[in-house]
């Protein structure tokens, strides 16, 4: 059994099957692990809009309640269309008979994150599942993807390196 980590939590292949398990507070502990200050940047960020939240409901603005309402599902519904259209979250357990390629996308620091495309046969045709790798910016980020390649092509995966 091999087992790498993801962005919110790890990744795990066994001789017949791909399981990904992830969470927030798995996602919380990759920060840690790789990255303090970014957590503590993320832990304030969301720390001052409860704050700047709760002030607001204080003070009976419900304009901007609203628009703040309006703004943070708008971008929870995108953020689930984007993941639900790369299969974020979809197909947790994938047989390794029914994977047919993976492809590893190296991505950028800043702006992308790495991950993997799984292409898998599920009801009669090929799905792809992306697993997202931690942060370039998380300082275990390059060993974990090199490592999550092996595991691919341990198991007999061919995995294409993509730029």
């Amino acid at each position: 059994m091999a087992t790498f980590r993801t962005k919110r939590g790890r990744c795990v292949l066994t001789d017949e099957e791909l399981r990904v398990e992830s969470g927030l507070y798995l996602q919380a502990r990759r920060y840690w692990e790789g990255n303090k200050v970014l957590l503590g940047g993320y832990l304030g960020l969301y720390g001052a809009l409860a704050v700047a939240a709760v002030r607001t409901l204080r003070a009976g603005d419900w304009r901007a309640v609203a628009v703040g309402a309006l703004a943070v599902t708008t971008l929870l519904v995108a953020g689930r269309a984007v993941n639900r259209r790369h299969g974020v979250g979809s197909a947790d357990r994938i047989p390794l008979y029914d994977v047919e390629s993976v492809a590893a996308v190296e991505g950028d620091d800043w702006l992308t994150r790495p991950r993997f495309v799984v292409r898998y046969w599920r009801n009669g045709g090929v799905k792809e599942r992306y697993v997202m790798m931690p942060s370039g910016l998380l300082s275990y980020a390059d060993e974990e993807f090199e490592r999550a390649k092996s595991a691919f092509r341990e198991r007999g995966i061919p995995v294409e390196t993509v730029e």
